[in-house]
């Protein structure tokens, strides 16, 4: 324990005195935040306005969905679902299977789908549809940020807390004798790789989670920008999120012998591609993806982070949260064993 702790404050030193750290981890996501609020301010906080939707008059759940004051219902004919669909005269058609119909995506049809999915959860509880209490607001209408715009900045979120790829990739460099001086010293002396790796991913999930608190202060306090209304699950995504990007850097710095240079900017690739599936430099892609190829937003790490970050705070939804978390558990346990295995597999003819 006392090496591990020694270990630390070493590497926290070293990690302190690189100015590239210090700018990918701290300065770069300040510039983003400060670039993408002032590219789209005004733009960010709309207040929600009454939905239309339409269903056929013998639709069971007409008189609930009527209840609900942010729905303008429309009785319409089977004929002119698909034209005023197109012609966006409502945003989504449901059925009378209580399935939903709509020609594009976008937060009125995420309400008027989780709207569908209450009433569900109620008729499988068996509560008669009578007995719904009408006083209850389904949805909560509110002046609050439901524009597609705030995905970029969960996105934002969501990538910097990956950026533990750069510290993931620096720890694994220094143990390898063949890429620094520091790793040379380390392989001819009794110290503990294991120690050190674990040093190396304790010091930098530590300095990634504090760049990313003050990213979260800077936005919440200087640009006035409220993101979080659900913390516990939130800090839960952020903290596997980097955990995450340092098992990735592990995995580069590991299985390569490119020079530290040429693994960063692989790393930077790497984020800056997922950052752009998910939606970070415009949300029209995030609904391209989705549409075209969901699979990619599905096992796209960031992408799960973003789509988590919306639901829960923004929609307020905390269901298959579960889903998203296993499957980022699941890649970071995969990387870090690969990334042992390759560091394992290491030899030196000298040093």
């Amino acid at each position: 324990m006392k090496n591990i702790f020694r270990n630390c404050i070493y590497q926290g030193k070293n990690r302190y005195r690189d100015k590239s750290f210090l700018f990918w981890t701290l300065i770069y996501p300040l510039i983003m935040a400060i670039f993408f609020y002032t590219a789209f301010n005004g733009l960010i906080d709309i207040e929600l306005e009454s939905i239309d939707i339409g269903i056929k008059s013998e639709n069971p759940i007409g008189f609930i969905l009527e209840e609900i004051e942010l729905l303008n219902v429309h009785k319409i004919s089977e004929d002119e679902i698909n034209e005023k669909l197109e012609n966006e005269e409502i945003q989504g058609f449901i059925d009378n299977d209580l399935n939903l119909l709509v020609s594009k995506s976008g937060i009125n049809q995420t309400i008027i789908k989780e709207i569908i999915d209450q009433i569900k959860q109620m008729g499988e509880l068996n509560v008669p549809i009578e007995k719904f209490d009408f006083t209850i607001d389904y949805v909560l209408d509110r002046n609050q940020k439901a524009d597609a715009i705030i995905i970029i900045f969960y996105s934002l979120i969501a990538m910097v807390s990956t950026y533990g790829i750069f510290p993931g990739i620096e720890t694994v460099s220094l143990i390898q004798a063949n890429l620094t001086n520091v790793g040379k010293r380390i392989n001819v002396t009794p110290l503990k790789k294991n120690d050190f790796l674990l040093a190396g991913v304790i010091v930098s999930l530590i300095l990634n989670l504090l760049s990313n608190g003050i990213l979260l202060i800077f936005i919440k306090y200087i640009l006035k920008i409220d993101l979080f209304t659900e913390i516990r699950y939130s800090a839960i995504f952020i903290i596997i999120g980097n955990l995450f990007g340092v098992a990735l850097g592990m995995l580069i710095g590991a299985s390569n012998k490119q020079s530290g240079n040429v693994k960063t900017i692989l790393g930077i690739m790497i984020t800056l591609v997922l950052s752009f599936f998910s939606g970070m430099m415009s949300p029209d892609i995030k609904i391209l993806v989705d549409k075209k190829i969901p699979l990619i937003g599905k096992i796209n790490p960031i992408s799960i982070i973003t789509d988590n970050l919306y639901k829960i705070n923004l929609l307020e939804n905390t269901q298959n949260v579960n889903q998203g978390i296993i499957i980022l558990s699941i890649y970071c346990i995969t990387l870090i064993f690969i990334s042992y295995g390759f560091l394992r597999r290491k030899t030196y003819d000298s040093i």
